[in-house]
């Protein structure tokens, strides 16, 4: 159905529209990380075994 991508566009738009120029967010390595990458985001930082075992991301994108 697309609604996670459509709602992240959404909130995306919204901020464009209030003068941001880039959204950030963070997920861990068991959540939706490949999800924001198809959606345009990228890992700025990685925080290792938080907790054991997983990552913790910072991913950012452009608001064009």
């Amino acid at each position: 159905m697309g609604l996670g991508s459509k709602l992240l566009k959404a909130a995306e738009a919204e901020a464009k529209g209030r003068g941001c120029g880039f959204a950030h967010l963070d997920t861990m390595s068991f959540q939706a990380k490949g999800f924001y990458e198809k959606n345009g985001y990228s890992v700025k930082y990685e925080i290792k075994d938080i907790p054991k075992g997983f990552s913790k991301y910072l991913m950012i994108k452009e608001l064009k």
